[in-house]
């Protein structure tokens, strides 16, 4: 796994339940570190306009341990 990467959440914990995360959410990884086994992942989300036009999104921004992911396209 390296930054970039695509990946797939794979394992589900309590933490990751109360982000708002569920099995099977993709996302990118945003970090090329690796701190305490867990790695930095945007999951995307849905972009959206609220009713005053202004433009927001659902990505949700986690930690996750490396072992709860699996990479589903490599990016160079």
């Amino acid at each position: 796994m390296k930054e970039y990467d695509v990946v797939e959440l794979i394992n589900m914990r309590p933490e990751y339940e109360k982000e708002g995360l569920k099995l099977g959410d993709v996302g990118t990884i945003m970090d090329p570190r690796i701190i305490d086994g867990e790695r930095l992942v945007i999951f995307d989300g849905e972009i959206y306009q609220h009713d005053d036009g202004v433009w927001g999104c659902t990505d949700i921004t986690a930690t996750i341990l490396e072992e709860d992911l699996k990479v589903i396209q490599e990016i160079d």
